[in-house]
């Protein structure tokens, strides 16, 4: 990867400083697949060559009014080729690509933002984008029997955003409105096959993009110079949302993959999807040396299918938190905390969670649940000469066997790690 930035400072009329950027990147991956015992190899290969200009302009028309405004132009290409190879003789054939080979995405954008200083303790900020996008894909029907040969997208949306900040005697109160915009990319439009345990995923070029909706409110308050207490409220309404779901193909709700008879899945449009939720946070000084903070998430989330029905919000994770002691001295800095996750039961499982045993534990009636955890770890940091430091820090010293939600993986045990840095 490599970029090019030209800057230029100025006092006219347009700016007083000006940026321009390009950039290139190359990515590259691959995965591979072997049954157990099978002779097959499957592999799967992308390259995605990435380009981007940006054009940034800033310019302060007083000490109260201050404006940023740009351009900004990307491009995608995505190379993806599929092969098997029998390991014990070396033969090569061809198989599907896991996207649509020559796939392109762009995406072509227009913004200003400006931040108004009414008064020093009160200050509105506001910015307006429009973003364009084009991807253009063909879909090799060699190995399956798709419905479509291409999938094309041209779209465009204008999103927008207004807030302040209000800083009255030892408080800060700040608001915010704002709309999103995300249309369909590559991975949503053109993934071939993507497998779990019984399903695959199939391309679905018919998508629209998704619209987001969100109202944020925050309020602070110090009191003296030893506490500090903030409170976040958010709301947001996500509409026609990208979402995977049970699907068809040629009329076929299962087909069998990879020699197993599978639910066909794509992703969709859902109707609307709500999240919602409140954020707590405490910061003490108890003493000179000695503080602690604390913060707590509470999100909520649900989806509304096509019937009107409400069901949870998989990518919602449980209530979760933190809590700190903290002691630091000129030389010494020793932190304890512990890390929090609530639990959400069956019947607050998103449906598509609740026929994903392996990921979860079994309640007292047999069904997948994510249970609550909690882990005390310890961390600290001397500072032994001015150039040299020495870190350590225990995690999970009760050694709890715990599992972040909606993972696969057990999280680490016990585990000391120790550092050492040294500058000259």
């Amino acid at each position: 990867m490599g970029n090019l930035q030209t800057q230029k400072k100025g006092n006219n009329t347009f700016y007083d400083n000006v940026k321009f950027t390009n950039a290139y990147q190359q990515f590259q991956e691959s995965r591979n697949n072997r049954l157990f015992q099978d002779n097959i190899l499957n592999t799967t290969e992308e390259k995605v060559h990435a380009i981007s200009s940006n054009l940034d302009f800033e310019k302060r028309f007083n000490p109260k009014i201050k404006v940023f405004y740009g351009l900004e132009y990307v491009y995608n290409k995505v190379n993806s080729d599929g092969h098997d190879r029998n390991i014990e003789t070396g033969e090569i054939t061809d198989a599907p690509s896991r996207y649509p080979d020559g796939a392109t995405w762009q995406s072509m954008a227009a913004y200003m933002s400006a931040e108004y200083k009414l008064n020093p303790k009160f200050t509105i900020q506001s910015g307006l984008r429009y973003n364009h996008i084009l991807i253009d894909t063909d879909f090799d029907t060699t190995f399956f029997p798709f419905p479509f040969t291409e999938g094309t997208t041209n779209t465009g949306a204008f999103t927008g955003s207004i807030g302040f900040s209000w800083v009255p005697n030892n408080w800060q109160i700040t608001g915010n409105l704002g709309t999103a915009f995300r249309a369909p990319n590559i991975d949503d439009i053109g993934k071939v096959f993507d497998s779990e345990p019984g399903s695959v995923v199939v391309p679905n070029p018919n998508l629209m993009p998704e619209y987001a909706y969100n109202a944020e409110i925050g309020i602070q308050k110090r009191i003296g110079d030893k506490f500090d207490f903030s409170f976040t409220a958010f709301y947001i309404l996500l509409d026609d949302a990208l979402i995977r779901k049970d699907f068809n193909l040629n009329g076929e709700t299962e087909i069998v993959y990879n020699g197993e008879l599978s639910n066909v899945q794509a992703i969709q449009n859902a109707s609307k999807v709500f999240s919602y939720g409140f954020e707590f946070g405490i910061k003490a000084k108890m003493t000179k040396n000695i503080k602690l903070t604390a913060d707590l998430t509470i999100p909520r989330g649900e989806e509304e299918q096509s019937d009107g029905t409400k069901v949870p919000l998989r990518h919602v994770s449980p209530i979760f938190g933190n809590f700190h002691l903290i002691y630091k001295s000129d030389k010494l800095k020793f932190d304890v905390f512990t890390n929090y996750n609530g639990s959400i039961t069956f019947e607050n499982l998103a449906p598509t969670e609740r026929s994903k045993a392996y990921l979860y534990a079994a309640d007292e009636n047999g069904n997948p649940y994510a249970p609550s955890w909690l882990t005390l770890n310890a961390r600290s940091s001397i500072e032994i000469t001015k150039k040299i430091n020495l870190t350590a820090s225990l995690e999970n010293i009760t050694d709890q066997r715990y599992r972040s939600y909606s993972s696969g993986i057990t999280a680490p045990g016990r585990n000391l790690i120790l550092g050492l840095s040294c500058s000259f």
